[in-house]
């Protein structure tokens, strides 16, 4: 919702904060900066080489920098940026059991919660999992090691054994989901949830209102335009 450099910013300082609080402000760096970084690459090129703008700044061949186009690649990194962050923080803070559980108890159906902390757990799953799979078969004699090209031949073997065990833990997790009767239909008793502290329902209200508010800035035109 909110164009310029100003809110985005101000909303990456928050959320850093809030992970160093947590403990896990240099995991989210890293990870977010692992995420961003491709899409920055390709944003800075695309909008420097072809965003059309009336302030040159450079020419290389048949392309023009623009300041416009150089503006709008920062205006998109900031955004790009505040919501790895965020959806970062999300991941490494949140425990996927409590969220599924909190999420029952709020009348969301088993099968939605179920499937909101499957995908949590999937991308950590699979990365521990290739971890696991990469230190059998180095012990095997597999090199995945050393040079690039080393590595990249040493990715190959791993894509099968992770997609199959990833499989074969789908089906062996539905069967105990199906022993515990988790498709009985029905409401759920549930014997625990997360605590639901003062505190976190009128930060939650806040949030919700200076959402509120921003959409309305955004209609009323008081915000930068988003590029």
């Amino acid at each position: 919702m909110a164009g310029g450099y100003l809110v985005p910013m101000a909303l990456i300082v928050i959320v850093l904060a809030c992970a160093a609080v947590a403990g896990v402000l240099h995991r989210l760096v890293r990870v977010s900066l692992v995420l961003t970084l491709p899409i920055a690459i390709s944003v800075i090129l695309v909008s420097a080489l072809t965003r059309p703008g009336e302030t040159v700044l450079l020419v290389l061949g048949p392309f023009d920098i623009t300041l416009e186009g150089i503006d709008f690649a920062g205006q998109t990194l900031v955004r790009l940026f505040a919501i790895s962050t965020a959806i970062g923080l999300f991941t490494l803070a949140t425990d996927p059991r409590a969220f599924v559980f909190d999420l029952e108890r709020r009348g969301l159906s088993p099968r939605f919660a179920f499937i909101a902390a499957a995908t949590i757990e999937a991308v950590p799953a699979m990365a521990a999992r290739a971890g696991v799979i990469a230190a059998a078969q180095r012990s095997r004699g597999l090199d995945t090691e050393g040079s690039l090209r080393a590595r990249l031949r040493g990715v190959l073997p791993l894509v099968g054994p992770v997609l199959l065990s990833s499989l074969t833990e789908v089906e062996e997790r539905s069967l105990a989901l199906e022993v515990r009767a988790f498709g009985r239909p029905g409401r759920r008793h549930l014997l625990w949830w997360p605590p639901d502290r003062p505190l976190e329902r009128v930060a939650r209200w806040l949030l919700v209102a200076a959402l509120a508010g921003l959409v309305a800035a955004r209609l009323l035109g008081a915000w930068p335009p988003i590029p």
